[in-house]
């Protein structure tokens, strides 16, 4: 699907992402979250595919996000599980930022591969 034909949901300012902690939009009755990385801004599952913790909740340290319920932590670049655990990598969502603003798809559309 092309970026041009999706409808695009304002779910966030730029500043409202903290550099060291994820947040947590809902875009309809989807948990996602938002992180900074480096530059850019990555929208990923908001739960945990091993129990479904609120990512929101969890830390992120050494480039991974850890679930605040087992600890099992994500790349916070690519999704990918870490080492310890055999989990599937998070979903990723196309997000979109402009002028400070920060956009996801509604519906939600996976990035390449996910499907």
């Amino acid at each position: 699907m092309k970026n041009e034909m999706l409808e695009w949901e304002v779910v966030a300012s730029l500043t409202d992402i903290a550099a060291d902690r994820p947040l947590e939009i809902f875009v309809g009755n989807t948990a996602v979250i938002l992180l900074k990385v480096g530059g850019d801004v990555k929208a990923y599952q908001g739960l945990c595919p091993h129990q479904f913790a609120r990512l929101s909740l969890g830390t992120i340290s050494e480039g991974f996000i850890h679930c605040p319920r087992h600890k099992a932590c994500f790349d916070i670049h690519d999704g990918v599980c870490g080492p310890g655990w055999q989990l599937p990598a998070l979903r990723q969502y196309h997000v979109r930022v402009e002028a400070g603003v920060v956009s996801l798809p509604n519906p939600l559309v996976f990035k390449p591969g996910q499907d």
